[in-house]
């Protein structure tokens, strides 16, 4: 079976052979040589080492192959240092006989190769980059001496006294190469780990686990996150923490971005309602003497009932793992359901690996904390490296005394003796898990004197360890992945073996009736490494076959790539990976969850050629995205007008159209390509164009009309929500009276349930509500669509979301907090004329009703309303009634009352006309513009 080790390769070569050959007769030469070559080869198989091959007077050796040892790099550098001082030895009978002295030079090189696991295989023949470094080493190093790259010497660690030579260049080599001149190498010992393994110290820990759960039985929700190393043992502390009488579920983040955003809290939720629905079942069957019923899988024999929250979650999260139509929804519902459950039975929700969370998942934790506070509900975080400030919990290393205590409970100090077990113990530094796997190791019967000297190597060893028909089964339950069904895995592996000796090592461990899990993602991870790459693609394309995931898909293509493999089936799972990545992508996109959406299209990219059918699909995805959150995609969509179809070119030219005015035509231009092709998201993106050219020019009844057509054709969420929030500019700016304008915001709202929606659609309510008013719920609704901005992730939010929250200051009367949201606004509007030139009429309005000087430059062609408000700002400066009535001109052409007052506002500031003051009266009244109402009757007032 052909595996993937990491070895470690010695090149050993005669330095001065020309010269000796010309002293020495050639049969005394041939003498000396083979004597040399003996030497070599006791001193390397002493260490455990392969000869692979003499070539010429050099010597070849692999360590590591065909049994992998933890310390292989310490062996084949002690391995060199002993072939020197063998020749030490040589040298003085050579000297004595013959008169002459033999010196080698030696290049020890630690890399990752192929080779069959099969002990006294005749393919042991190890080549490629680690061998042709150790020789360029070799050529590298002076008489005597030994040179090591980089690897070795990470493996090596503080056992040898090494010396740094610099950066050299090899030849072969692109990159230089750090070598290290080895001095000596201590001898150090080492082992591994048990099935079971006893818990030992933490007192603190549990003592301060304990107290917050006495405050969450209390009805004080709490929300603790535990961070540490790798193997530190936070979820064994959690492990062995939960208590007996809740509702427990845990899920845990992966490393790569092949689930929804929110898998792991859908995974915990899961559990904690499996749970509720034992726990109900055991209890009727106390009452009734009858088995658990399961009378409704969705929720009736949980206890809870078939709640509207969890209808929500079995429609969303708890179906696929994505936010669903609303992140903050989802939010609320599983807020909801954890407080049901926890009003019968305390709840402990636990969220594993957080280090690999995404945004998303970290804002519902957020969330989750906030909304619990008051209920029996413990929510659990753990996680490597966690720096945040709500850290509660730092596991640190095991002392000394608890790292003994561990050792003597997992081995017996007679077995091995005390040295042995106190350099074990020394070698792992207060780590549980470093600590289990050495013991282990010790257990199987290794020496100790092979230990590792990392923990990679530990479970290298360990692994390689395992009898054949139990090899196959752990590398086939790697690539199913960290948890993994028996059966699965036994079927991949074509083996009747069971997982029975995977446990008694300590390598998997159950974690359903038939389901189980690897140790440490670590181990799961070295398992998968170590298997070759030929074999990885077979089984991840057998896997595909039963459910064809892109990223099963995807990893038997990039391994048999990587295997150099060209032929049509290697073509042809490309084609597959790129095909469903690419749907994915524009699947995760609709849903707005941009970072999975770009994570996936960006991998179906680097899967495609331009030519091939998806390749514009998974390319406008990323573009899209990229846009969204506020990177260039220029080059991106340049290439898929290039080389898409003309759908593809049409929406790539709308995305490149940069000021309104050259929208609204590209727009009209290509909506006849997306009505013949039946691009329901092409005539959706035109529609919205043609409609906000529209509201620019204040014809704000055709913009609602094409608005409400886009609606109809906009099946993605981010299209609805431009659509909505363009419609929320009209409501807020067009004749339809400010009471009415809010009702019909708030009723879109209710009938499009989407975080984004509620981002875009927020923004003009809240002005709505500031202008009858209503400031509170005015912030209320800003504070929400602020959120909303942070956790879609979406740029263009970030950017004009202080513009409008200027607005609802302005209109509050804050005109100080107004001004410095226009002035961040502007800070951010860099490149954007068009928001530019907004924010600064907004600006010069705010600062003369502070009386301050303006500061105004006036921009070039601006549509009506706009043209008609910047004349009416440079009328309030120059004090110029000329200006005004022309601006009063300009703005009586649109549909605007709220430009329409403005402007006559405008007039009667700076002509004291007091029928100018009343028409801004009544234009305000009309629309329901209670703010602008009072100010024009203040006005009208004082001039009369």
């Amino acid at each position: 079976m052909e595996q993937r080790k990491l070895v470690t390769v010695l090149f050993c070569d005669l330095v001065g052979s020309t010269e000796l050959s010309g002293i020495l007769e050639p049969e005394l030469l041939r003498s000396v040589v083979l004597r040399y070559f003996d030497t070599a080869r006791e001193r390397i198989e002493g260490h455990g080492g392969t000869v692979e091959k003499f070539i010429g007077d050099a010597v070849m050796a692999v360590f590591g192959v065909p049994v992998v040892h933890e310390d292989d790099a310490r062996r084949g550098t002690a391995a060199a240092l002993d072939i020197i001082a063998g020749l030490d030895e040589l040298n003085i009978d050579l000297e004595e006989s013959f008169g002459c002295r033999l010196a080698v030079r030696i290049g020890v090189n630690t890399g990752e190769v192929v080779a069959t696991s099969a002990v006294g295989a005749n393919e042991n023949l190890v080549a490629g980059e680690v061998v042709n470094v150790a020789a360029r080493l070799e050529q590298n190093a002076g008489p005597g001496q030994v040179l090591i790259g980089p690897v070795t010497r990470a493996l090596l660690g503080s056992a040898a006294d090494v010396e740094e030579v610099g950066a050299l260049a090899l030849k072969g080599k692109r990159d230089p190469v750090t070598a290290y001149r080895v001095h000596a190498v201590q001898t150090h010992a080492d082992r591994t780990l048990p099935s079971d393994v006893p818990f030992v110290g933490r007192t603190a820990e549990l003592a301060l686990l304990a107290d917050r759960w006495a405050e969450v039985l209390d009805g004080r929700g709490r929300h603790l996150t535990i961070s540490g190393e790798a193997g530190i043992g936070k979820t064994r502390l959690i492990r062995e923490w939960l208590p007996a009488n809740a509702f427990v579920g845990a899920g845990r983040c992966h490393p790569y971005r092949d689930q929804a955003s929110l898998a792991p809290l859908a995974q915990a939720l899961q559990g904690i309602l499996d749970a509720a629905e034992v726990r109900s079942g055991e209890a009727q069957e106390g009452v009734t003497g009858t088995g658990p019923t399961h009378q409704d899988a969705r929720g009736g024999a949980s206890g809870i009932g078939p709640s509207p929250a969890l209808q929500v979650l079995r429609s969303g999260l708890l179906k696929d793992g994505a936010p669903g139509l609303s992140a903050d929804a989802t939010f609320h519902a599983v807020a909801t359901v954890l407080t049901d459950l926890a009003t019968k039975h305390p709840v402990v929700l636990v969220i594993d690996d957080l280090q690999w969370a995404d945004r998303t998942l970290l804002d519902a934790v957020t969330h989750l904390a906030e909304a619990l506070k008051a209920t029996r509900v413990m929510l659990v975080c753990a996680g490597r490296g966690l720096t945040d400030a709500a850290v509660t919990l730092h596991v640190t290393p095991l002392t000394p005394d608890e790292s003994a205590r561990l050792a003597a409970e997992l081995v017996p100090v007679q077995a091995h003796g005390p040295s042995v077990l106190d350099r074990v113990i020394d070698r792992a530094e207060g780590n549980p898990l470093y600590l289990e796997q050495l013991v282990a190791m010790l257990e199987d019967g290794a020496d100790p004197d092979t230990l590792p000297v990392t923990v990679t190597a530990v479970l290298a060893a360990r692994i390689d360890a395992l009898e054949a028909p139990d090899r196959v089964v752990l590398d086939a339950a790697a690539v199913v992945g960290r948890q993994f069904a028996a059966r699965e895995a036994a079927t991949l592996a074509e083996s009747d073996a069971s997982v029975g000796e995977l446990m008694r090592r300590g390598l998997v461990e159950p974690v359903a009736a038939l389901d189980y899990r690897f140790h440490s993602g670590l181990l799961r991870d070295v398992t998968y490494n170590g298997i070759s790459k030929r074999r990885r693609a077979d089984w991840h394309e057998q896997l595909a076959s039963q459910d064809a995931t892109g990223h099963h898909l995807e990893q038997a293509y990039l391994h048999r790539h990587g295997l150099g493999m060209r032929d049509a089936h290697t073509s042809d799972l490309r084609s597959q990976a790129a095909r469903v990545l690419a749907g994915a992508a524009r699947t995760a996109l609709d849903r707005a969850d941009l970072s999975w959406a770009e994570n996936l299209g960006s991998r179906a990219l680097a899967l495609s050629k331009n030519e091939d059918p998806w390749w514009a699909q998974a390319a406008q995805v990323v573009a899209e995205t990229r846009i969204a959150t506020g990177h260039d995609a220029t080059e991106l969509l340049n290439q898929i007008i290039d080389n898409g179809d003309a759908t593809a070119v049409a929406h790539a030219r709308l995305q490149l159209s940069a000021r309104p005015a050259e929208r609204a035509e590209t727009a009209r231009h290509t909506l006849a390509t997306f009505e013949s092709t039946g691009d329901h998201l092409g005539q959706a993106r035109c529609l919205i164009r043609i409609a906000q050219d529209q509201q620019l020019r204040g014809a704000h009844a055709d913009a609602e009309k094409l608005l409400t057509t886009a609606l109809h054709h906009a099946e993605a969420a981010p299209e609805q929500a431009v659509a909505l929030g363009a419609l929320g500019i009209s409501l807020w700016h067009g004749p339809v009276p400010a009471p009415e304008a809010a009702r019909r915001c708030r009723a879109l709202l209710a009938e499009h349930d989407h975080d984004v929606v509620a981002l875009t659609l927020s923004y003009p309510l809240a002005n709505l509500l500031a202008l009858q008013g209503e400031d509170a719920e005015a912030q209320q609704r800003l504070n929400a669509a602020d959120r909303f901005a942070r956790e879609l992730g979406y740029a263009e939010a970030a950017i004009v979301g202080p513009l409008f929250a200027a607005g609802v200051e302005a209109l509050a009367g804050r005109l100080d907090n107004a001004e410095r949201l226009l002035r961040d606004t502007l800070s951010r509007a860099t490149g954007i004329p068009d928001l530019i030139a907004t924010t600064n009429r907004e600006l010069a309005r705010v600062l003369l009703g502070q009386g301050k000087p303006a500061e105004f430059t006036p921009a070039d062609d601006l549509a009506t309303p706009e043209a008609a408000d910047q004349l009416g700002i440079q009328a309030l400066i120059a004090n110029d009634p000329e200006l005004a009535r022309e601006a009063v001109a300009r703005a009586v052409t649109t549909e605007s009352p709220i430009t329409q007052a403005i402007a006559y506002l405008d007039l009667a500031t700076v002509s004291g006309d007091e029928q100018a003051a009343e028409r801004a009266e009544e234009l305000f009244r009309g629309k329901g513009h209670v703010v602008g109402e009072r100010r024009a009757a203040r006005l009208r007032k004082a001039v009369r």
